[in-house]
């Protein structure tokens, strides 16, 4: 009879213990499949930042040669610019002194004129 009190008490303290058991392991499994769920999560929106990433560093990257583009261009107006600035001072000192030789002239038909009637009045009288 000891026998049998003995073995109905282990039981009786094993079976509880044995199942506690089987609830933290479903409380873990719980835990687990919880924490799969977050980690595909995260692993979803991970790939879908690396995508974006990728995108934005494309368009970047297009930007950037656009940008070099851009500069060229701006580069080669800006000489053109300068070479069109030389060419406008070259014509401007080309008509002055076009202007200062015309006034010369001006002055020197001016004198010959001059000289011309006076030679015409000596004539004439």
């Amino acid at each position: 009879m000891k026998q049998i009190l003995i073995l109905t008490c282990t039981i009786a303290l094993v079976f509880p213990i044995a199942l506690m058991g089987c609830n933290i392991d479903a409380e873990q499994k719980a835990e687990l499949e919880n924490l799969k769920a977050a980690l595909e999560k995260t692993e979803s929106e991970r790939d879908d930042l690396k995508a974006r990433i990728d995108i934005v560093t494309q368009t970047r990257d297009k930007l950037q040669e656009q940008l070099t583009e851009l500069a060229s261009s701006r580069d080669q107006l800006q000489e053109q610019v300068e070479d069109l600035i030389q060419s406008r001072d070259a014509a401007v000192a080309t008509a002055q002194n076009a202007q200062e030789r015309i006034n010369k002239l001006g002055s020197q038909l001016k004198q010959i004129q001059t000289a011309i009637a006076e030679l015409q009045d000596k004539l004439n009288l």
